[in-house]
């Protein structure tokens, strides 16, 4: 078995309709706090350090890609834009934006 086959195993359960939807919303809502209030994340603006933005703006895209379907063919794509290692970004990002959501 290739080791694409492997990971397109791995991704499957995430492959159905109601965590695809659950990844294109949380990463829209990502998108929006980092958008709109980019200071809660920048490094010089807030305690978090220098990678966390592009690591945040990582799992978006990684979101957006999975919530509308699209499956890379290549294994370096497979692997890095692997849904698994998106989906607790995703979520650790919108907990650091809580405070724009909830104020």
């Amino acid at each position: 078995m290739k080791t694409s086959d492997r990971l397109a195993r791995l991704a499957a359960p995430l492959e159905r309709q109601p965590w695809q939807g659950v990844m294109l919303v949380a990463a829209t809502l990502l998108a929006v706090a980092i958008l709109q209030a980019p200071n809660l994340i920048a490094s010089n603006t807030s305690e978090h350090g220098l990678l966390l933005a592009p690591w945040l703006m990582w799992a978006v895209s990684c979101g957006v890609m999975h919530g509308l379907g699209f499956h890379p063919r290549s294994l370096v794509g497979r692997v890095l834009f692997c849904p698994w290692l998106a989906l607790p970004t995703l979520l650790y990002g919108l907990w650091l934006t809580q405070s724009y959501f909830l104020s």
